[in-house]
């Protein structure tokens, strides 16, 4: 099977954003992270991350997540790649 990469918005709700999600994230699916951006505080955190994988396991971390209660956006792909 071939995979995929694809860029998604985090947004983590106070209650989250100390707990290490991304790490997690890598070690219970068969994706790759990569943080491209991130702004975190103590009552938000927003992070814009690729995974790449298998499309079925990457929509199984996406589903993680938003049963966590995290806000998950695909980012959209028209913006100039520096």
């Amino acid at each position: 099977m071939a995979t995929q990469l694809t860029r998604f918005w985090l947004v983590f709700p106070q209650h989250l954003v100390t707990r290490p999600l991304v790490y997690e994230l890598a070690r219970e699916f068969a994706v790759v992270t990569n943080i491209r951006q991130a702004s975190v505080n103590a009552e938000v955190g927003i992070i814009s991350l690729s995974l790449e994988g298998e499309s079925e396991e990457i929509a199984k971390a996406v589903a993680w997540l938003e049963s966590l209660g995290v806000q998950v956006d695909p980012v959209e792909m028209n913006i100039i790649e520096s």
